[in-house]
């Protein structure tokens, strides 16, 4: 049966690209009608996180030896956090769409990991959940960006299933302004994030089941401590959903 209103909508997209060429964000390859942002031989660099990995931090365990749910980091560690889901590891492509969208403002670069996100294990899980809980920024990277990545993140996660959408909660708060993470050590970051998270919402998360929503997770410092502090006040289970996994941890 002939759709009008898909076949409109077709017609209407080849006009308007034919007005306004677009390029692909990533090697400015011309995109072709059905392309979205990012070409198709750009987007099948941009692979799922690869299994075996960590049950806990999402870390990529080798794929030999005796198999361990727990990697030895975690093992030995004992992070806050319970769970860890992420979609892609931390590498090209994936570091430059997320660079442009956290200081170029492109937000709906977010979407090229739509259907990664849609197609995951992880999207199975979401029924868990009682709350989703963006990552705070702290007020001047707020006022300097206009946006936290975190927040935008966790609402496309919430979107994934259209009939019982969870609701997203700013219960966190970053009370000091903190050093880039990127630039400091490991030790560093962990010193740079002591004290800096609170909340003033313990009846909203008192024995509720979490997912706090990052866009990365390189050594696990921030999401940790933001662990930390919702266990403090009682909420239980914690769990975490990155889109990138860094293997510096």
């Amino acid at each position: 049966m002939f759709d009008f209103g898909k076949e409109f909508n077709s017609y209407w997209r080849s006009f308007i690209r034919l007005l306004y060429p677009a390029s692909c964000v990533l090697c400015r390859t011309p995109l072709l009608i059905e392309e979205s942002n990012i070409c198709r031989e750009c987007l099948q660099k941009i692979e799922h996180l690869k299994t075996p990995f960590c049950q806990k931090c999402a870390r990529s365990l080798p794929p030999y030896g005796n198999y361990r749910s727990i990697c030895s980091a975690c093992r030995s560690e004992k992070p806050y956090f319970d769970h860890g889901f992420a979609l892609v590891p931390y590498n090209e492509p994936v570091k430059q769409i997320l660079h442009e969208v956290k200081f170029h403002k492109k937000l709906w670069l977010l979407q090229i990991f739509k259907n990664h996100l849609k197609n995951s294990l992880f999207s199975q899980e979401l029924s868990h959940y009682d709350l989703l809980v963006p990552v705070p920024l702290d007020w001047w990277r707020i006022r300097e960006r206009g946006f936290n990545q975190s927040m935008v993140i966790a609402e496309m996660v919430r979107n994934i299933n259209s009939k019982n959408k969870l609701p997203v909660l700013n219960v966190l708060k970053k009370r000091k302004r903190t050093l880039p993470q990127s630039k400091l050590r490991r030790e560093e970051r962990l010193a740079n994030l002591e004290n800096a998270f609170c909340t003033d919402a313990s009846p909203k998360i008192r024995g509720k089941h979490i997912l706090l929503i990052d866009d990365i997770f390189t050594t696990g410092s921030t999401i940790n401590e933001c662990a930390k502090v919702l266990k403090q006040y009682g909420a239980e289970p914690v769990d975490f959903f990155t889109i990138a996994r860094a293997e510096s941890r």
